[in-house]
């Protein structure tokens, strides 16, 4: 069996011993005369973070410091793209570090974070577990004065359609014939966007910055021989990002996408707390006073369709059920008072063509020109190799 199931550990292309904010890194997957396994593609590497430009490495004081305890080292991953040899380009997810909390937050509680499936990817139950880790390893048996921390090491699965294949079964099976050479390929999140807290905001007052980078980075993934059968039609899930500003008591968003979709789901940030050290890049932000959502569509049929929402609850209900309604979530009326937990979005319940008709949401809501806001949209589309 083993030299049927193997695993294959890909480096960049771009080969360096770290890699720092702003990096675009690639990785070629190549697989000749076999099938990639889908939903087995995971990023591993050291996530190493460092104070002032010398670097130095955080101390025990650097408490107020933090990076999302929900999303972890995806966090860093601030673009996601997908192409093939064959197809061309698959999917490009912007934003994806806030598609990462979106997706967590509306599958999982934070007490879910320390199961290990999360803890691997440097998620967490607490923001103070999160400054812990950015502090790095140390063991037991190291003298502080005498062996310097290491980073941490993950492993996370990212949100992207190699790791998205609907299956109702086994596992899909892409054949290389199908797709050729699979480029994976990653754009590294601003440090602004990734870290945040008053002691990040003090030294950045003082001439310090945050900062971290990446090493010991590969992709891995799982494969199987080609049994030389036709490939099945395989379904891999989507998403594509549009983001507006929303600036009035009563806003429009009308979108065009180039894509077929089944649903939309927006969270929301102040203009001004984005890329900025003392607020978390990643919050999902309740709008002020918001007394009514309204989504315009038309359907499979060409119908135009209205759908308007006052109520908070059905709000947030129809939010959770466009990301795909867990059991659980993170959306506590505590968080929701406390302004972490909020998000705006509907199911079609059918693909539609929104690169023909648009797709529009009303806000009514005390926003105003005085303190904009951003929308972030992302649509769940499909692809068929």
């Amino acid at each position: 069996m083993s030299n049927q199931y193997l695993q294959h550990r890909i480096f960049p292309l771009n080969t360096a011993s770290k890699y720092e904010q702003y990096t675009n890194v690639d990785f070629r997957l190549s697989f000749p005369g076999r099938k990639m396994v889908a939903n087995t593609m995971r990023i591993e590497g050291r996530f190493n973070v460092y104070k002032n430009s010398t670097p130095d490495r955080l101390s025990d004081t650097d408490e107020k410091s933090y990076f999302d305890n929900m999303v972890g080292i995806n966090a860093v991953f601030q673009d996601l793209t997908t192409t093939t040899a064959n197809q061309g380009n698959l999917e490009l997810i912007t934003e994806a570090p806030r598609y990462s909390k979106m997706v967590s937050s509306s599958m999982a509680t934070e007490n879910d974070m320390g199961n290990s499936h999360n803890s691997c990817e440097l998620r967490n139950r607490t923001l103070v577990l999160s400054n812990r880790m950015m502090r790095g390893e140390k063991f037991d048996f190291q003298a502080d004065a005498d062996v310097a921390q290491n980073g941490m090491s993950f492993s996370t699965k990212p949100i992207c359609c190699l790791n998205s294949a609907m299956s109702g079964g086994s596992l899909p099976e892409v054949k290389y014939s199908t797709t050729g050479d699979i480029t994976f390929s990653i754009r590294l999140a601003r440090n602004e966007a990734v870290f945040f807290g008053s002691d990040v905001e003090t030294a950045r007052a003082a001439g310090d910055n945050y900062n971290y980078d990446l090493s010991e980075l590969s992709v891995v993934f799982s494969s199987v021989p080609d049994d030389n059968q036709p490939q099945m039609p395989i379904t891999l899930a989507t998403v594509l990002n549009v983001r507006q500003s929303i600036q009035s008591t009563f806003s429009n968003i009308s979108v065009n996408i180039p894509s077929m979709s089944n649903g939309c789901s927006v969270s929301f940030l102040k203009q001004s707390e984005e890329n900025n050290y003392k607020f978390n890049n990643t919050r999902l932000e309740r709008p002020l006073k918001v007394s009514q959502v309204e989504y315009l569509f038309n359907d499979a049929t060409n119908k135009y369709i209205t759908f308007n929402l006052k109520s908070q609850t059905e709000i947030l209900s129809r939010y959770l059920d466009s990301m795909g309604r867990s059991k659980v979530n993170n959306f506590s009326t505590s968080l929701i008072k406390a302004n972490e937990a909020y998000g705006v979005g509907i199911p079609f319940n059918q693909y539609l063509d929104l690169s023909v008709n648009k797709f529009g949401i009303n806000i009514t809501s005390g926003i105003s020109s005085a303190e904009p806001l951003v929308a972030y949209l992302y649509f769940h589309g499909r692809i068929q190799l």
